[in-house]
Order: structure tokens, then sequence, then C-alpha cells
């Protein structure tokens, strides 16, 4: 039987089952749902339970140090560090953990804080140091990894290891959780485990554990992390007969027919789009009821229904244009002015309120394309008749480049997100389409087959919660209020969600966690 160590509640016996190998964190509305494969080795009896514990990802932990006359760590007398009031404190530290050590008290000059190793020497990864022990605002910081096995020490520069002591790395500790890590956790018989109680929009890590009659075994690997999130999904404005100020929102992760969320402050159809951070959707441009090439940006929280606001106002009127975000920078791409089609991208900042600025200009110049993205590109495909990809660094201003190829060209192609894939559904090109091709975002490269859409159809709505997709609504034989999705990961042919509380085309869409949010 293996030597297990780590083991939950101190235990020291062989006779607990081994760590669990931990799988996908699915995230919900304030919910986490812990997926793992269960021990091959349950030690002296069989497993009964199994616990999953939540921990703040990159947690920040603060000491207060100062220097003070004490026993040195490495015998004798002398001055010492104090953590906290306490003299060469022993430390026990949370890997994947952020600590910050407050240098700015003025005993502190003269001796700067330092780490080492197992072997006696200067460890650096992760260490930053800002302003001169003893000065105002004056910090160590250090940053561990998630797998970290250093420092050993912490320790005076200019006198040495005594001042300091021992630093020992260990894992959360979902039972005994001995600095208060541990936000919530649960049990059940099988996987997966759903933690609930957490706060959307935090970002978590989580582990497992097995039980059996002998107790709790060590922890698994940790998960990737995790933000809990309202996971609706938005879809606003369009053209029925005329063009419509109406919002729908539904919840992503469970399948059903779209509720009326409120409406927008100007009636219009929007080419596929989606502006969203984790609290607000964005509606940017389109062709107002009279026909009007619309400047005007609205937005909603997500959380709240009711009617939208006004934002601000692009930098020139636009229809027939595509948008996407990350979680802080919305992006607007080119599309057609009153005067023709222009190149211009424009971005917004989504948490402030005010007119767009100037990103930069497209690769090409074409109109009625379809956007997308991860938490760091933003992916503009097709248009006219172009089978073009383009794509831009949200968080630096530029000129967009050449991506890769759709598998066919088309027009009003409706995109949906995760953090590494972005979908490409519908589009009009000789004829409506039901394609549904894909790319991974930080590749460039020409996009695959992923299935195919229920309906061929232009002019779709798409968003995501960066699992799920959806496609809403459309132009096929008629308009259609069809909302389908797909699991992103996956390939292979959308399935039925619900319905749309009217059928339409050209709608702006959005999500509070869809795959530019990371």
């Amino acid at each position: 039987m293996p030597n297990r160590g780590k083991f939950i509640g101190g235990q020291d016996n062989l006779f607990v089952p081994d760590a669990p190998t931990i799988g996908t964190a699915t995230a919900g509305n304030t919910q986490v749902s812990v997926a793992f494969t269960a021990p091959s080795d349950v030690g002296g009896d069989a497993v009964t339970l199994y616990g999953a514990s939540v921990f703040l990802a990159g947690a920040t932990i603060n000491y207060k140090v100062s220097v003070g006359t004490g026993t040195l760590s490495t015998g004798g007398s002398g001055n010492v560090y104090f953590i906290d009031g306490i003299p060469t404190k022993k430390l026990s530290l949370i890997k994947g953990f952020t600590y910050v050590f407050d240098m700015s008290d003025s005993s502190n000059s003269g001796h700067p804080f330092g780490f080492k190793n197992a072997s006696d020497g200067a460890y650096t990864t992760g260490v930053t140091t800002s302003g001169t022990a003893g000065s105002a605002s004056a910090t160590v910081t250090l940053v561990l990894a998630t797998d970290a096995s250093e420092p050993s020490r912490y320790y005076c520069t200019s006198h040495g290891n005594g001042m300091g002591n021992t630093i020992s790395l260990i894992e959360a500790s979902a039972s005994t959780d001995p600095l208060g890590a541990a936000q919530a956790g649960a049990t059940g018989s099988s996987s997966p485990v759903t933690v609930t109680g957490l706060t959307n929009g935090t970002s978590y890590i989580a582990q497992v554990w097995a039980i059996n009659d002998y107790g709790n075994g060590p922890l698994s690997a940790a998960t990737a992390s995790f933000s809990p999130a309202l996971g609706r999904g938005i879809f606003g404005g369009g053209r029925v007969s005329s063009r419509v100020n109406t919002i729908d929102y539904v919840s992503i992760a469970s399948t059903g027919d779209a509720q009326d969320f409120g409406d927008l402050t100007l009636a219009r159809q929007i080419s596929p789009s989606l502006i969203s951070s984790s609290t607000r959707t964005v509606f940017a441009a389109g062709l107002s009821a009279s026909v009007t090439y619309a400047i005007t940006i609205d937005y909603v929280t997500i959380a709240s229904t009711g009617n939208a606001t006004d934002f601000g106002d692009l930098s020139v009127g636009r229809y027939n244009a595509a948008a996407c975000s990350n979680d802080v920078r919305g992006i607007h791409f080119n599309g057609d002015q009153q005067s023709g089609t222009d190149n211009t991208i424009d971005y917004i900042t989504i948490a402030s309120t005010g007119n767009a600025t100037d990103f930069g200009d497209m690769n090409i110049t074409t109109n009625s394309g379809g956007a997308s993205s991860s938490p760091t590109r933003g992916v503009r495909f097709g248009g006219g008749s172009s089978d073009e990809i383009s794509y831009i660094t949200i968080a630096s201003t530029g000129n967009a480049l050449d991506f890769g190829n759709l598998t066919v060209a088309r027009y009003n192609v409706a995109g949906a997100s995760s953090n590494t894939r972005v979908c490409m559904a519908g589009g009009e090109g000789d004829s409506k389409s039901n394609v549904i091709d894909y790319i991974t975002t930080a590749s460039t490269g020409n996009a695959s087959d992923f299935g195919d859409l229920n309906n061929s159809l232009q002019g779709a709505g798409g968003t995501s919660n960066g699992v799920r997709g959806l496609f809403a609504g459309g132009e096929a034989s008629g308009l259609i209020n069809v909302i389908d999705f797909i699991t992103i990961a996956n390939t292979g042919n959308a399935t039925d969600f619900g319905d749309l509380t009217q059928a339409r085309h050209s709608m702006s869409c959005g999500s509070d966690a869809h795959g530019g949010i990371a």
C-alpha cells in the first residue's frame, strides 16, 4: 500500500483511502459541482463518503513584521523578527496563496526580509520587494504556486537565519483548516459533489477526498480555478416585422423558454454580437426604427431584470457590426456607416459608462460579421462573402490580424465561446447554413467542423456560460424563436433548448459567464 502523506486531520495510519483523481469543476449560481474519479486503493475498508472543499484561488494573507529583542532561532539572543507580534514565528503557508509581509514598521530599518530554500540558498521565485524595510508602504510579497516545494525559511539578508525561522508548506485542509482557508464544503456518495453557498464572481479552486471507517484520506490535486455566476443568457433587440426593443433572458445551465427581462432604450436590430462582463451586458449600434445607423450604447445589470440605461456613444453610428468582450473591455468591430463600410474598431471599459474610444483598424473591410472571445483574444469572422477570421488582443489597442478561415464563407454568423474555443454557427453564403465551425482561440489557423444546428439560418444570437453555447432565433425559411444549445468542449450537433419570447433575428447578446470571462 502506498505511503500516504498530508492526511486530513493529521492521521498517520495506512488504512484510509488514497486521494481521488480530480476532474472538472462546473460552476453555477453560488455553487460548484466537483467531478472526480474514485481511488483504486480504498485502504482498509470501503469508501463511505466523498468530501469536497472549496478554497479561494490565490487568496492573499497579510502579515505585520517588526523587529525586537528575543531568542534567535539558531540560539542565543538578539534582534529577531516578530510576525504579527510573535517572535521568530514558525510559518505554515498554504500552497497557491499569496503572502504579503508588511515591512513598514520603523524597527525593520536595516533588516531586509528574505527567504531561503532547503539548501540554505536565497529563494526568489514569486518574491517581490517593494520599498525599503522600515519605510512607509514597504512590503515583501511571496506568491506560492499550487505545487510549490520552497521556500523553507525566512531570514534577514543582512544578519542571517537567526532573526527568522522555518517555513512549512501545506495543502489547504478540509477538516482541520488551520488557517481558515476553506470557504465551503460538502459530502456525497459519488461523483460529482455539489458545494453551495459560494459568492458569484469570486475565483475559487476545489479539492476532494475519500472517507472510510478509518477516517479521511488525503486531499486530491486542485481543480482549475472557477468563478460561480448567475449564468444568465441575455438576448436584446432584433427585427420581427420591424425593429424591437425586447430583452429576453434564460438560465443557460437549464433548458427552457426565455423570459422577459426589460426593454432597450432604442428599438434596433443588431448584427450577432456580445459585450458582457460578469455584471453588465452592453448593447451597441444597429439599425433603429427610423432606419438610422445607431450610435447609442445601452447597458443592463445582468442580475436585475429591468430596462436598459444609457451608457454612452460609439465613435460613429454603424450597423452590421459585430462585437465581443472579456470581463473588462468591450470591443466593437467595423460595420456599415451612412457613408459606407468602415474599418474602425472601438472599445469601451464595461464598468465605466462613457463614450467609446478608438482601438485600431480591421485588417479587412467587410460588414455583417460575427464575433466572440476568450479572456485574451477577440475574434471576428465572416461577413459579406468572406470566410476570413481576424483577431485582436483585447488588452492591447492595435489593428486586427489574420487568424485563418471559416469552413465556408458566410455572413451574420453567431458566436459562442469557452475560455479556449470559439464556435461559429449558421449564417448565409450561397444559401442559409446550419454549419457550426470551431477554432482553438490561442492558436491561429483555419476553422474545423463542429456539427450542425437544427435549422439552416442566418442572424441568430449567440451566448454561453463557458461550458454550454446557445444560438437563438434567426431567419430560416421565416423568422424562428428556437434556441439551440451545444456543449462547447464536445463536437456534435445542436440540441433544442427552448424558445425566445418572440421569433426574431439580429440580436445582441450577453452572459455573466461567457468564454471571455476568465
